[in-house]
């Protein structure tokens, strides 16, 4: 007879008779942790992950993703996975508020971030290019392991004759 994993026969000895649905989900999170913590590749994923960031994280192993870093104003440093072909401004401004959110939920914070003020008054930028235009590829800008940094829009003002 085939041996369980240890997390696994936990799982079997359960009676899906009287398991409430809420005991089912903490039971299968913390089995998914214990399994993830094990795999090689995904082992440095966050406890709580989700189905995007496993995603992200076999698409990089695969080359189908790169890593950007993102260092913030108070010098720390972020990794961003982003898909490295198509991928335009957008979507690694999309895969930075998901980051964050991510990160202020793990961390238990009922701060609502207004992602639109922060685009309107900065712009990403790497080695000195700005990022400013939304529908550019991402390609043209950053490479794999490349460091990002938030810099001040420079606005144009209105000069009345």
């Amino acid at each position: 007879m085939n041996e369980l994993d240890p997390s696994l026969q936990l799982l079997s000895k359960v009676d899906v008779n009287t398991i409430t649905h809420e005991e089912l989900k903490d039971l299968t999170t913390e089995i998914l942790d214990e399994v993830l913590d094990k795999d090689s590749v995904l082992g440095d994923l966050p406890f709580g992950v989700t189905l995007g960031e496993v995603d992200l994280q076999i698409a990089v192993e695969h080359g189908r993703a790169i890593t950007v870093y993102l260092e913030r104003f108070d010098n720390i440093v972020v990794p961003i996975v982003v898909p490295n072909t198509g991928a335009k401004i957008i979507d690694l401004k999309k895969s930075i508020e998901r980051k964050f959110s991510l990160h202020l939920k793990r961390a238990g914070e009922k701060i609502t971030v207004s992602w639109r003020r922060i685009w309107k008054t900065y712009c990403l930028s790497c080695n000195g290019n700005k990022m400013k235009r939304n529908n550019d590829f991402i390609s043209d800008y950053v490479e794999n392991n490349s460091k990002i940094v938030f810099v001040k829009q420079s606005r144009e003002k209105n000069i009345h004759d």
